[in-house]
């Protein structure tokens, strides 16, 4: 929370009162619903161009706000009033955010390297460590895969199995990793290939045979 805080507070409008909390919201995966039901009428509303009072619309429901409510006559996103939305963008079981989504929000990628240091205190120094070259290293295999790329890469959060696997990069690679590059290549013809190419560096990371 405080990294997000971070952000909303370099990327705020300089104009804004300081002294104004900022209230967040937090949407996990927000690819995985349907956004004209998340959003409702905060579809329009969230757009920069309407931000605060100056925004003000009537919405269908109105008639169900109460009396003394601030928003009884009209509805407004308050300028201090932050949406957060977490996606994976290669996810194939949901549908990509649709263009007039993708204008209302700004956007920021999360490096897989950026996350390192959440496996930091789970995992032993030298398991660390090795964890760290081996996704660096694959990673780099990834990017340059024709048909994959950044987006591809492999976080840590796949590396912090190891401390339910004693450290045992073998079972990893047997249990995630490789089903998850076979999920990656599938429909290429050349799928074997470079999986024995993923492997090659896999082995060459961790020290150890994956036969």
């Amino acid at each position: 929370i405080t990294e997000i805080i971070k952000i909303v507070e370099n990327y705020s409008s300089k104009e804004q009162n300081k002294e104004k909390f900022p209230f967040i919201f937090i949407i996990d995966e927000i690819n995985r619903g349907e956004i004209s039901k998340i959003f409702g009428e905060l579809f329009f509303s969230v757009d920069p161009g309407y931000r605060g009072k100056k925004g003000k619309v009537k919405t269908q429901y109105q008639n169900m706000i109460e009396d003394g409510d601030v928003f009884k006559n009209d509805f407004y996103v308050p300028d201090n009033v932050y949406i957060i939305g977490t996606m994976n963008d290669i996810d194939r079981s949901v549908e990509s955010m649709d263009f007039a989504m993708r204008r209302r929000f700004a956007w920021r990628e999360i490096k897989t390297t950026e996350r390192i240091s959440m496996l930091k205190g789970n995992l032993t120094s030298d398991v660390f460590d090795t964890a760290k070259s081996v996704m660096e290293n694959l990673n780099a295999e990834i990017v340059k895969t024709r048909g994959l790329g950044s987006a591809y890469q492999i976080g840590p959060a796949y590396f912090l199995k190891l401390k339910d696997y004693n450290g045992n990069f073998k079972m990893l690679w047997d249990l995630h990793i490789e089903i998850l590059l076979r999920d990656y290549l599938h429909g290429y013809t050349n799928a074997e290939d470079k999986i024995k190419e993923f492997r090659k560096v896999y082995e060459t990371s961790t020290g150890i045979s994956l036969d």
